[in-house]
């Protein structure tokens, strides 16, 4: 008959569900590249290559390193570039810019397709 209802089948009872593993967030090149830039200590640098087409205007490296005026004069971080002998940077800088953001910093680097040299 439609009234009756028919007798519930009883479910096997679920194993314990594992809780949802936490998601990784993979870091962007940029993400990774400003983290980079904000553990620079005094004295040191970050050299990164630049693609081929630009080495005749800006050169084959871009330099990033700390200012050691900051902050008393002149923002964090200074760019400067340098060109290529044998293989590796002539070590005759050119300084480009200077910024206190190094979002700036690594967002430049990258539309140059630039590269950390090691």
């Amino acid at each position: 008959m439609f009234w009756k209802k028919k007798q519930a089948e009883e479910k096997p009872a679920k194993a314990k569900a594992e809780p949802p593993k936490p998601k990784v967030k993979q870091l962007s090149p940029k993400e990774i590249m400003i983290n980079q830039i904000e553990q620079l200590g005094s004295g040191q640098n970050l050299t990164y290559r630049l693609a081929e087409h630009l080495w005749e205007g800006f050169g084959a490296f871009a330099m990033v390193e700390l200012n050691p005026q900051y902050p008393g004069k002149g923002r964090k971080y200074i760019v400067s570039s340098d060109k290529m002998a044998d293989g590796k940077p002539a070590g005759q800088k050119t300084r480009l810019w200077d910024s206190s953001k190094p979002k700036d910093v690594a967002s430049w680097i990258l539309e140059k397709n630039g590269v950390l040299f090691s």
